[in-house]
């Protein structure tokens, strides 16, 4: 990586301390924020800003975020008057935004405290400043309704969206943040213009995405230049299932941007897909790199696990590699945590884990990844 490339991710890391029935979704759209994410809209109007998400082909929730006076449009979700005074969240991926936007003191409840990375947050927690909403079956409703944030943002598909029910009758109103159903690392990165929007901050989370976009962009393409193009394997078994990204996943794009090869880069699923062992070790005993064992940080414990695992020539050349490199002492990581908002900063470690001997990626340190030890 030359120095200017490198400064770029440095200095932003340091300075980060339809409408009617969705006719024109398509994007990019100059009357759209969004430029990246499929299931996501924001569309400023005069006195108003329509937010669009899109969970399912004929399912879509509208919300209104109005600054004065609340104007008179059927058909909406919720009327959300903005900047909002507090916020309660479901997902560690939807907390980055906050701490990017400088808007940490409008968090007031998460759902599992103990998934936090983030040391600022958690000092929120231990001063409960910030409190565990969570419970064993969902939201601890009680709680909720006592703190009363303006706004819950969930991660549950609309099937569930029954669990908010009372919630939502107490006047706390409901937006779902959908980061997880993009395909795309710069579309799920840019739901941080929805925690944006809700804050009245939208200048300020375009010009971070920007940078983020710029940064990405620019590794992508210096990837392009690389002659050798690696064989990666992923996953590891659960139970006697391994789980591996289809070829068109959010996972798999990172691979194919820093410049290896999927090998089942031929696979159209966005989803994950289940095979057997043997599947997976005819088609991946010789690949060159095993990139995600989940928590598994060294070879002893990968043998440990299963000693089938050693079949594979990754495990022999010492090439496997998995995103341990920022977890705490309750096992929060911070790869499903900010890593979801700075996929600038993972392709940078995909291409320093695929292209190790580069002048690139000798000038890359790992921000999320390590090499098994």
């Amino acid at each position: 990586m030359k120095p200017t490339i490198l400064l770029l991710l440095l200095t932003l890391s340091v300075s980060f301390v339809g409408c009617k029935d969705q006719e024109k979704k398509e994007k990019p759209s100059a009357a759209d924020l969004i430029k990246y994410a499929k299931n996501l809209s924001i569309q400023p109007k005069k006195q108003y800003t329509l937010v669009t998400v899109t969970p399912s082909a004929d399912k879509t929730f509208r919300y209104i975020l109005y600054k004065e006076e609340k104007p008179i449009i059927e058909n909406i979700e919720a009327f959300i008057k903005v900047p909002i005074k507090s916020i309660a969240c479901t997902s560690t991926s939807q907390l980055p935004a906050f701490s990017l936007l400088h808007a940490e003191n409008k968090l007031v409840g998460f759902q599992g405290t103990d998934w936090i990375y983030n040391k600022d947050l958690k000092e929120r927690v231990a001063t409960g400043l910030l409190r565990d909403i969570g419970e064993q079956q969902g939201i601890n409703q009680e709680l909720t309704l006592k703190m009363r944030p303006t706004v819950l943002m969930a991660y549950q598909t609309p099937s569930s969206s029954n669990a908010f029910n009372i919630v939502k009758q107490a006047g706390i109103q409901i937006i779902y943040n959908l980061d997880f159903s993009e395909t795309s690392p710069l579309g799920r990165a840019e739901w941080m213009k929805l925690s944006a929007a809700l804050l009245d901050k939208n200048d300020v989370a375009d010009s971070i995405f920007t940078t983020i976009e710029r940064n990405y962009q620019q590794l992508a393409q210096k990837a392009k230049d690389f002659e050798q193009k690696p064989t990666v394997m992923t996953g590891i078994m659960y139970g006697d299932t391994w789980y591996i990204p289809g070829g068109k996943n959010y996972s798999s794009q990172f691979i194919a941007d820093a410049g290896g090869q999927y090998l089942w880069s031929d696979d159209g699923s966005t989803k994950s897909l289940a095979l057997g062992f043997e599947n997976i070790l005819t088609k991946a005993q010789q690949a060159d790199l095993w990139i995600g064992t989940a928590s598994i940080a060294t070879y002893a414990a990968l043998a440990q696990t299963d000693q089938r695992y050693t079949y594979f020539e990754p495990y022999s050349n010492k090439t496997i590699y998995s995103y341990t490199k920022r977890v705490n002492e309750k096992g929060s990581n911070d790869y499903l945590e900010s890593g979801y908002s700075r996929p600038d900063l993972i392709l940078a470690d995909y291409i320093k884990m695929l292209h190790a001997e580069s002048d690139t990626a000798q000038s890359i340190v790992f921000t999320y990844f390590s090499q098994l030890k």
